[in-house]
């Protein structure tokens, strides 16, 4: 038993050594100096400084980012699951190491229950996880997105293993290893494993047909669908909270109604825009109920571009990448006063990429012997694997190719069920990242194992049935050999082919500077052409030799596992090597205090907001570390404030970067900072103008909130909107109809008619927490009062002397209550369902899982007890 155990367990071990090999930085405590990593630090630091100073009462909320927003798709203690300490345990180890460990165990466990050797397993768990990509998104810092890329192959693995093996144990892990996955946090790489799962699905619904199997697998396929709604469910304590915030931030779509959106019925308003959107939106319709097609595809794969999953600097690598000294660029400096240190300094971080995409940390290269051997997967392998992997192959590089085929775009954008969710379309091509190793593990399966076949239930397999002929395998290698090793030697021949390497940036270098880098690009597509035919031809030789007998199966093996890793480490260092590694210390620093933070923070009152204008102000979350702010940085804010960023704080700060044009001094900017209701119901106390200046102080800021004289209703979000910019803030506010009581609007403004005996009116907030603000009023009369704070349906709840009120929307994205005449408090408390009842669900459904896992452990020890004791009485 043990002996048997060896392969396996070396193979581990070698895993191992392989992941902490490619980041030794670790045992030095260093990190990756991800720069996502820091901005999430800036978004999440109220959160994080709040839980730690308050750790029975976390944060659900954050005032940090955009005037406020749920902290669920920043940074939440999710509670209630009983799988997350197995999952934690996975975990274990120094990061990214124990990343590249997981995706490498998972593979492995993919391509045993394809039943192939240990060491062919081996070979497809590398090709797998050293895909540059992986190695990019780490280094920026997607870390969510590395995981739940690295639990890809675990979830195929279970599903493989149910359809080929077990059905019940397949089904338990493909659970667990569910669960695992979806606890990652990366929707849009869960929705991309479905589309696989859903391929490999109809390909082993065929074959059962075809070999009239169907019981089986109907059996199977109810199995998994049970486990996986069980493994689902307990992730329902964070995937509810994110259903419902989805709804309201931007991946849920913006209510306002364009000409373009309205009904049929709304050509007969004679050309009234705010009619049509009236009747729109009254039936219910919004502008769109996802992202913006033409936000969601700025990031699309060239047609040209696929090419670079063989030939990686096909388009220059990445947006910032760095030339020898032997560079034409390189040279081209030296000859014009620089110094030799000056000039390697500047090639380490020239804009190399020139292909469509706005920029980009590099290809997705999946490694020329991995593509190599797919292709001859294609000639040598029988069935339905390769129509598999065909059909979702071809529909994610079609969908990565985003805008460049918008048919294919617009198709699964308006009809696939929660596809316009998502951005940055050429994420996609993951897809890939399991489908070409999956095709070149078994190809070689096919052409290594010749005397092997692959038996499924007593049936021929349709992976790879019969044996092949010699003259079918030579005449598929020659074919392979020719498309990959055929492109890579005429790239490399003529590169002009692919492009003139321009990029639509050099039209701000000096001719001779573009000129050179235009040259440097087409050197480094020849250098990797070149390289990817190399391994391409050692690849090829190592399988026709060990066909001919020149050598020894298990010396083939080692040489092509040698070849894959060298071939995809060597590209993976240039995206993430020892120069992206700091010390804590360095990796913190981006992170303290300026001059005018300091300043800033001198301000010791509750809850005031601020605008940097010295920062990319809805893109940078720097100063949400410090302080909240108007800006931040987040793909997915609430679309109400998003719309507020477009229609009014966009033009607001236009206006103050004019008011402050030819300014000398900061007593002139200060004196020239005008009247900007927008951020001043926003409360904004302080504009930052420079990390050394003093902020200048908004002396018209509204404060934390105020009484107003009049309500203006507003029938829906178009009139809302657009209301704004007729009423005084200060006095006046656009009320949504849908969210205050007819007759309590009905009843104040009766009593806002009658003459009352004037005394002052106060609120002030006196207790504030991420979860829960309370403030002090003293009415004179029943008045609304306004609070510059971001409205939320879901969870936030007034109460007045414990009481709960009404909140109503005001001014399309702030808060509203009716305050009664006398003295007393408002208590605002946000407290979702969602949290509370979701983790109940999670609970039941974690513990249902391990019962079951526990259940079925006991039944396998029973039944094997009972067969040795039959077997020992015989």
């Amino acid at each position: 038993m043990f002996k048997k155990a060896i392969p396996y367990i070396l193979a581990v071990v070698a895993f191992i050594v392989a992941a902490y090999a490619y980041t030794p930085q670790v045992f030095s405590g260093k990190v990756v100096n991800q720069s996502d990593i820091s901005s999430w630090k800036g978004m999440a630091g109220e959160i994080v400084s709040y839980n730690e100073a308050h750790p029975g009462d976390r944060a659900l909320w954050t005032n940090s980012m955009f005037g406020g927003m749920p902290a669920t798709t920043i940074s939440v203690i999710y509670e209630g699951d009983v799988t997350k300490p197995l999952y934690d345990f996975l975990l274990l180890g120094e990061r990214p190491a124990s990343y590249l460990l997981i995706s490498m165990l998972g593979a492995f466990l993919l391509f045993l229950a394809f039943g192939v050797s240990v060491p062919l397993a081996a070979f497809g768990a590398i090709a797998v996880t050293f895909c540059s990509y992986n190695m990019q998104i780490i280094q920026v810092g997607h870390n969510t997105k590395m995981l739940a890329i690295a639990f890809m192959p675990w979830v195929l693995a279970a599903v493989v293993h149910a359809y080929r093996n077990s059905a019940l144990w397949g089904s338990i892990f493909f659970a667990f290893a569910l669960s695992f996955q979806i606890k990652a946090n990366h929707p849009q790489i869960s929705y991309y494993l479905a589309m696989i799962i859903l391929g490999f699905a109809i390909w082993q619904l065929c074959s059962a047909i075809s070999q009239k199997a169907a019981p089986r697998f109907i059996k199977t396929s109810a199995l998994l669908l049970v486990a996986g709604a069980v493994g689902i469910a307990t992730n329902i304590n964070h995937l509810w909270p994110t259903y419902e915030y989805s709804g309201h931030s931007m991946r849920g779509g913006s209510e306002l109604v364009t000409s373009s959106t309205m009904d049929s019925n709304s050509s007969t308003n004679n050309g009234n825009v705010n009619a049509g959107a009236s009747a729109a939106e009254k039936a219910g319709k919004k502008s769109r109920s996802g992202l913006d097609l033409e936000y969601a595809t700025q990031w699309s794969y060239g047609p040209g571009e696929t090419l670079n999953l063989l030939i990686p600097d096909l388009y220059g690598g990445a947006s910032a990448g760095a030339l020898s000294t032997k560079s034409e660029t390189y040279k081209l400096l030296t000859q014009n006063g620089y110094s030799q240190k000056q000039a390697q300094q500047t090639v380490q971080a020239l804009p190399l990429y020139w292909g469509p995409q706005p920029f980009t940390a590099g290809p997705m290269y999946m490694g020329a012997l991995t593509i190599f051997l797919c292709i001859l997967g294609f000639f040598v392998l029988k069935g339905g694997v390769k129509w598999w992997t065909a059909s979702v192959g071809i529909i994610a590089i079609l969908l990565s190719w985003g805008y460049h085929f918008m048919p294919m775009s617009e198709l699964f954008f308006n009809w696939m069920p929660m596809y316009n969710k998502f951005r940055t379309v050429s994420m996609i091509l993951v897809i890939l990242q399991m489908l070409i190793p999956i095709m070149a593990v078994l190809a070689l399966d096919k052409v290594l194992y010749p005397e092997k076949e692959q038996v499924v239930n007593g049936k021929d397999s349709d992976v790879s049935s019969g044996v092949h002929n010699g003259a079918s395998f030579k005449k598929g290698l020659l074919w392979s050999l020719g498309i990959t090793g055929g492109i890579s030697l005429i790239l490399w021949l003529i590169p002009s082919l692919v492009g003139d390497f321009a990029a639509t940036s050099d039209s701000q270098l000096p001719d001779v500077l573009a000129q050179t880098l235009a040259a440097d690009r087409m050197a480094l597509l020849r250098s990797d052409a070149l390289r990817s035919l190399i391994f391409i031809l050692l690849g090829a030789a190592a399988i026709w030799g060990c066909r001919k007998g020149w050598f020894k199966r298990g010396i083939a093996l080692t040489a092509l596992i040698a070849l894959v890793l060298i071939d995809l480490w060597g590209i993976d260092k240039r995206y993430l090597n020892d120069s992206h590694f700091v010390t804590q210390q360095e990796f913190g620093s981006p992170l303290e205090k300026r001059a005018v933070d300091e300043m800033i923070l001198e301000d010791t009152d509750l809850d005031y907001r601020v605008l940097d204008l010295s920062v990319n102000t809805f893109n940078n979350s720097y100063t949400s570390y410090h302080h909240k702010t108007i800006g931040g940085y987040s793909p997915a804010k609430i679309q109400r404030y998003q719309d507020m960023i477009d229609y009014y704080i966009t033009p607001e700060i236009s206006a103050i970067y004019k008011e402050l044009e030819g300014v000398s001094t900061f007593m002139e900017a200060q004196e020239r900072f005008g009247n900007h209701p927008v951020l001043n119901m926003l409360n904004t106390r302080y504009v930052i103008l420079g990390a050394d200046n003093p902020p200048l102080v908004n002396s018209l800021a509204l404060g934390n909130a105020w009484f107003v004289s009049n309500l203006i209703g507003a029938e829906n979000a178009n009139e809302e909107i657009a209301m704004i910019s007729a009423i005084d803030v200060v006095s006046s506010a656009v009320v949504a109809q849908s969210t205050i009581d007819a007759e309590d609007l009905a009843q104040w403004s009766a009593d806002a008619q009658v003459p009352q005996f004037y005394a002052p009116s106060s609120i002030e907030l006196v207790e504030y927490s991420p979860n829960r603000m309370v403030y002090s009023f003293s009415s004179f009369k029943r008045q609304p009062a306004i609070f510059s704070e971001i409205y939320y349906s879901p969870g936030w709840k007034a109460y007045i002397a414990g009481q709960e009120v009404p909140i109503f929307r005001a001014n399309y994205i702030l808060r509203g209550v009716m305050v009664p005449q006398g003295e007393g408090t408002i208590e605002f408390v946000f407290d979702p369902d969602c949290f509370s009842k979701g983790e109940l669900y999670s609970k039941a459904s974690s513990w249902l899982l391990i019962i079951v896992l526990l259940g079925a452990a006991s039944l396998s020890i029973l039944r094997r007890k009972r067969s040795g004791q039959k077997e020992s009485s015989k």
